[in-house]
């Protein structure tokens, strides 16, 4: 069984640095100080565009009332951060899902698609982000109108680059029970 370029290459020395950049930036993102829940809290109740599973130009204009200089100021901190994060979280999930892909020759790139889509994705959503945040406080609806489905996209190819690594290692932690078992000299259990 050959394997993929991209799976070959993997190391698993290489998977702490990148879990601990993701942290990192990942930290002060969604726990401390957590410029996620400050833009909501900035932006009078109203949740960053980014976080949503979709939004409209009507959401961002709602938004952009709702903020004013405060939550602007927080939304371009959260924004800044947020040039880090996609390549961090991207990097940290294409290393997990290649090192538990390895095992599946080189057919195995497939399984890296949705990381590499869900990275792309969010770099266009900040693009669409960025855009609203420099033409404050006017929302051009074009922007808004392609955003949105790209976050909504987005959203789709998060939660199969996140569903992939899962069942590889459900499915890992199953054959390693498996092969444990057999090496003790229990037999399979029969119904």
């Amino acid at each position: 069984m050959s394997r993929s370029t991209i799976t070959r290459h993997v190391r698993a020395r290489i998977l702490v640095p990148a879990l601990l950049l993701y942290g990192v930036v990942a930290v002060p993102m969604f726990v401390w100080p957590g410029l996620v829940a400050r833009v909501t809290d900035r932006c009078d109740g109203q949740s960053p565009l980014d976080v949503r599973g979709y939004w409209t130009a009507a959401d961002a204009r709602v938004l952009v009332q709702a903020c004013g200089a405060d939550g602007r100021a927080a939304y371009q901190q959260l924004q800044l951060l947020d040039l880090a994060y996609p390549a961090l979280a991207g990097a940290a999930l294409l290393l997990v899902t290649a090192l538990l892909a390895r095992r599946y020759g080189g057919r195995a790139w497939a399984l890296l698609i949705p990381v590499v889509a869900m990275t792309v994705l969010d770099y266009a959503e900040n693009v669409s982000v960025w855009t609203l945040l420099l033409q404050w406080p006017d929302v051009d609806p074009a922007v808004a109108a392609i955003g949105g489905p790209i976050t909504a996209v987005k959203r789709v190819t998060g939660f199969a680059a996140l569903t992939v690594p899962i069942v590889l290692g459900a499915i890992e932690a199953i054959r390693y029970a498996r092969d444990r078992r057999a090496a003790r000299g229990h037999r399979p259990m029969t119904v």
